[in-house]
């Protein structure tokens, strides 16, 4: 429908005004209606967030290209409900919970919005509020689809926006899911580490949870790393 008639169409047109300039500076206003939201939702994430970070726990961020299973894999690991759809930007708000990986050591771990290529730069302002959550964890779980046939491009442009929101040297794990869709041959499993030993990848399927223990010890080596640092 027409903006204006969705309205009511009364006493809306200013003087002189076309139905086209109307629907302009209605859109203005709303527009400028959605930036005032966007930053009480800033300013209220940051208290959240400076009492958060605050405490012990290390934090870990979900990050990844849209539909790569983000959400899905936070559903398993905290039996959480979070909306996982095939949608762009469908995890639009940060979900944390805090999660246990064993009888010493629990995490908080955060689901934030699916990344794209070629962001516009205003849409990752726009975005801010969800991803600032992500600059101030510990680890990154960058989540992979394996079985795209641009996946190497897709973790080229998830880390691209993490440049952009200062937050590249923040270390990463990569998670390769959906390995439950390879062919045998092609099914890789396990922990890959770097020549220090540390963890650097693991292939899971959240589908029917291969690796998700493999996830979940590496995890538990990354968090240990952080009380190793303080």
């Amino acid at each position: 429908g027409h903006l204006q008639s969705q309205r009511g169409g009364i006493g809306l047109r200013g003087p002189g005004e076309t139905r086209l300039e109307t629907d302009r500076r209605l859109i203005r206003q709303k527009i400028t209606r959605l930036r005032q939201q966007l930053q009480q939702v800033r300013r209220q994430r940051a208290t959240q967030r400076k009492s958060r970070y605050q405490g012990t726990l290390p934090a870990f961020a979900l990050v990844g290209y849209t539909n790569v299973g983000k959400s899905s894999l936070f559903n398993r690991l905290t039996k959480a409900q979070v909306m996982a759809e095939d949608q762009l930007f469908a995890t639009l708000d940060n979900t944390v919970r805090r999660l246990y990986l064993n009888d010493q050591t629990s995490v908080l771990l955060s689901d934030t919005v699916g990344f794209i290529r070629d962001l516009p730069h205003g849409l990752v302002a726009a975005f801010a509020a969800t991803l600032e959550e992500t600059a101030l964890a510990d680890v990154l779980l960058h989540v992979v689809d394996i079985t795209h046939p641009e996946f190497e491009r897709q973790i080229d442009a998830v880390n691209t926006v993490l440049q952009e929101i200062d937050a590249e040297n923040i270390p990463q794990l990569i998670i390769y899911n959906k390995i439950d869709k390879l062919s045998a041959e092609q099914r890789m499993q396990g922990i890959v580490r770097d020549i220090h030993g540390r963890p650097q990848a693991v292939y899971i399927s959240v589908q029917d949870g291969s690796g998700l223990d493999d996830l979940r010890t590496a995890m538990i080596e990354m968090a240990g790393m952080k009380y190793a640092k303080h």
